[in-house]
């Protein structure tokens, strides 16, 4: 597809241009290295975790590109890097987070890495119990459709956009957990503005997607929803990923219903530094993971298309390194969250649970 730019013409893949197209790999290249340099920070012991969200950037940077940073409402899981990133979230404030400074966004140090949270981008903290976070978004999403709806709420328009959504993300194999069962019903049966991404890199950790999940797709599975739009997709492949994400928010700003799309991805790094993906991951279909590295598809179809050369992709990984390089030595020379707030935030800091009346509990 041709365009006219600055007088000459230009090509457009899914209506983006050389520039994006660019901005796209930088986008999924820093998600990457920022994974690499938090690997390397935990073998140095200056972070004491790490997950990352390898294999899975073409599917959650074409999501980045569909839903609105604070307008649009975010639950997703420890493998949305990418996303993050796309919605505005620096690298220094995700390394932040990994080393647990006072003033990491999320969680104020609290929490573990890669569990997202973003007041300024609507990124709604989660919790480390799998599965979580969709019955929160559910109730997110509830309380949406309430303010779409009751004229007496004070700020709503201020509050509440008419075509918002709530974005939900999870693995594969937290849709055995009956969280999102539960999530999926009520989200049918209310018709709520939600899109549900599942992110299937084949493994709950170490066991396979087919010996935990029923035939071993869980979009068939949930195809017989009544209402809910439901996409499968190749989530290496950046431009289905984008052409996928975006039928699938169409649906959901115009009402329609909630919207499912399931990405098959890859895990080409273990699932976290506590699991060595090799103890159980034939060398065969590693191999086979590694052509479908969404960071070499990429480039691949950048470089084939005339859109970037060698040089030009390796000068954007050097000032990529240099960017998490900077970030990483600013995030260890943070200051640390007071021992003396260890306690901060576990209660209520205005209300007592061993203070409550008898009154109060007979109410």
């Amino acid at each position: 597809m041709k365009a006219v730019l600055n007088g000459r013409e230009a090509q457009v893949f899914e209506g983006l241009n050389r520039e994006q197209l660019l901005a796209v790999h930088r986008s999924m290249l820093l998600s990457r290295k920022l994974d690499d340099k938090e690997i390397q920070l935990k073998n140095q012991s200056q972070i004491f975790f790490q997950i990352s969200g390898a294999g899975h950037e073409a599917a959650l940077t074409a999501a980045a590109l569909t839903l609105k940073s604070g307008y649009d409402w975010f639950f997703p899981y420890y493998r949305d890097r990418a996303l993050c990133l796309g919605l505005g979230v620096t690298p220094l404030e995700m390394l932040l987070a990994a080393v647990g400074a006072k003033d990491d966004p999320a969680s104020g140090g609290r929490q573990m890495p890669s569990h997202w949270g973003h007041t300024k981008h609507n990124i709604v903290s989660g919790s480390s119990p799998t599965g979580t976070q969709v019955l929160h978004g559910v109730g997110a999403a509830e309380a949406g459709v309430i303010y779409s709806r009751v004229a007496q709420i004070a700020d709503r328009e201020l509050r509440h956009h008419p075509d918002e959504l709530t974005y939900i993300s999870l693995g594969e194999g937290a849709t055995s957990e009956g969280e999102f069962w539960e999530a999926l019903n009520a989200s049918c049966t209310k018709r709520l503005p939600i899109l549900f991404l599942v992110e299937d890199n084949g493994y709950a950790i170490s066991v396979p997607v087919e010996v935990q999940t029923a035939g071993g797709d869980i979009s068939r599975l949930v195809s017989g929803f009544p209402g809910l739009h439901v996409d499968s997709i190749d989530g290496t492949d950046f431009f289905l990923s984008l052409r996928a994400m975006r039928k699938a928010t169409d649906y959901v700003r115009a009402r329609k219903g909630p919207a499912f799309v399931h990405a098959r991805v890859i895990r080409p790094y273990s699932h976290s530094l506590s699991d060595d993906e090799k103890l159980y991951k034939p060398p065969p279909e590693r191999e086979a993971e590694a052509k479908r590295d969404p960071l070499v598809r990429f480039a691949q179809f950048l470089t084939s298309n005339g859109l970037a050369t060698a040089d030009d992709l390796a000068a954007m990984t050097a000032d990529v390194e240099r960017e998490v390089n900077e970030a990483a030595l600013k995030a260890l020379a943070a200051p640390k969250p007071a021992k003396s707030s260890a306690m901060q935030w576990v209660y209520s800091p205005r209300e007592s649970p061993t203070r409550w009346s008898r009154r109060s509990t007979e109410r």
